[in-house]
């Protein structure tokens, strides 16, 4: 949401280089996991305004503990600031934070940084082959190159780009505009096609205002938020088939896909009253037919939303309540679901502005 773009964390600590561990030099994809995950690291964004830097903590999916700040215990430094998403690709974590304009990659296990890079206000990643690629605010697409852990390549796509998801050869890449707030993000309408193979923009797709979170699914489409104007203009989720073709679904302000359903979230504040108001969508992409009441009733002050892939299990992450709506200082907590009937599983501690949940296997 582009409210949270100004959410952003103290400055933190440089990171001392140190040089990349050897991955391998021709390394596979990672092998898709066989069991639930043993456990998630939270990306916990912090709080610009009020001082508070951002985080990493673990939660033990089998034991259901929590950790604080495991990065900081690692390493003795925190992870940058304004922390955007985490990702855990082969044997590492790869993490990226917008204001200190930092890449890092981790040991998986240990969270040790092995390199870091200094990229250009990076928002959002997505893995393929031996790629990293990052989305960056100022108008491009940095390609990184696991082997070697450096940027082999760049291209301009649209205006602020947030997230980019791969399906088949492409890599699809969301263009918000989300800086030019104050003419409607009248630029933030389209979603940048990138050739794998050729690292260029071979269509730009027009979609609705605003388009931030993206995903792909098993169907073989694009599934994305716009995310509208935060007023008249409501965000919504629309579907990229496979030939380009854009249709709207739903109104709704995040989602996760998981096999043949997409579970979507539509949290809407009244600026007025600060009252959010919360519908959870469970949508089968078989059928197109949904339940609003899967989950029920979802309170609080949704983040994100994030689905284990093997047990299903679904994270929300949420603000606590404070004096007036959401508490942007405080530190917030993640319920856990169970797929199969939308049973609460678990509440959770997290940090400030817990954004993302990265499973670990």
């Amino acid at each position: 949401m582009k409210r949270f773009i100004f959410l952003a964390m103290i400055l933190a600590s440089l990171f001392n280089f140190i040089s990349c561990s050897n991955d391998n030099d021709n390394p596979t994809p990672p092998t898709p996991p066989v069991a639930q995950s043993r456990g998630a690291y939270i990306i916990n964004q912090g709080n610009y305004y009020s001082h508070i830097p951002g985080s990493i903590s673990y939660l033990n999916t089998v034991d259901s503990t929590v950790t604080d700040s495991v990065f900081l215990a690692a390493n003795g430094v925190q992870p940058g600031n304004t922390l955007q998403q985490g990702l855990v690709y082969g044997s590492h974590f790869y993490a990226i934070a917008y204001e200190s304009n930092v890449f890092f990659a981790c040991d998986k296990s240990s969270l040790h940084i092995q390199k870091e890079l200094q990229v250009d206000a990076p928002r959002a990643m997505a893995a393929a082959g031996k790629y990293i690629y990052i989305s960056n605010y100022s108008g491009t697409v940095t390609r990184i190159d696991t082997t070697t852990m450096s940027i082999d390549g760049t291209v301009s796509v649209g205006p602020n780009p947030e997230e980019l998801t791969v399906q088949g050869d492409y890599l699809y890449v969301t263009n918000s505009d989300g800086l030019n707030y104050t003419k409607g993000y009248e630029n933030g309408k389209s979603v940048s096609k990138i050739s794998l193979s050729s690292f260029q923009v071979v269509k730009t797709i027009p979609v609705g205002l605003n388009p931030t979170k993206i995903k792909s699914a098993s169907d073989g489409n694009i599934y994305l938020v716009a995310m509208g104007d935060y007023g008249a203009t409501p965000a919504k989720i629309q579907r990229i088939s496979p030939d380009d073709q854009v249709t709207d679904m739903m109104e709704a302000t995040m989602f996760d896909v998981h096999g043949n359903y997409l579970y979507a979230i539509n949290s809407v504040t009244d600026w007025k009253t600060y009252e959010t108001k919360n519908t959870f969508i469970k949508y089968d992409l078989r059928t197109g037919t949904s339940s609003e009441d899967f989950i029920f009733p979802l309170s609080g002050y949704p983040i994100a939303i994030n689905i284990e892939p093997v047990s299903g299990d679904i994270y929300i992450t949420n603000f606590n309540a404070g004096a007036y709506g959401a508490d942007y200082s405080g530190d917030g907590y993640v319920c856990r679901y169970s797929n199969a009937d939308g049973k609460l599983l678990g509440t959770y501690k997290t940090g400030v502005n817990a954004v993302q949940l990265v499973f670990v296997y």
